[in-house]
């Protein structure tokens, strides 16, 4: 076999194993994707322990705080505490045709 015979099947041999080390199914670019995946997983994971962590400190003040209970009745259910005020607001237009709003007290829930 002539020397650039030699050569050529070295180089096609390099060529081969180079193609196989980065683009294989183990290869290097596999590689990075997976730890710029892992990278984001392990992010994600700080903010869902963030989470539940934040989670359980609402837990705990809502078994603890009557106060926070009501509030979140209030938010969650749209529920109105027997102590509130309720505004009814309303729009009317000037003689010019502009927008007037006026805000005045509907009722008191509580009958005072």
């Amino acid at each position: 076999m002539k020397k650039g015979g030699r050569w050529l099947i070295v180089l096609a041999v390099v060529a081969v194993v180079a193609v196989l080390f980065l683009a294989g199914p183990n290869g290097l670019v596999k590689l990075i994707k997976m730890k710029h995946c892992e990278a984001g997983l392990e992010k994600r994971m700080v903010q869902l322990q963030a989470e539940i962590e934040l989670t359980h400190q609402k837990l705990e003040r809502l078994a603890s705080d009557p106060e926070f209970l009501r509030q979140m009745a209030k938010e969650r259910l749209e529920m109105i505490d027997p102590r509130d005020t309720v505004r009814k607001d309303t729009v009317q237009t000037d003689s010019t045709g502009y927008l007037q709003r006026t805000e005045s007290p509907e009722s008191d829930s509580s009958g005072r």
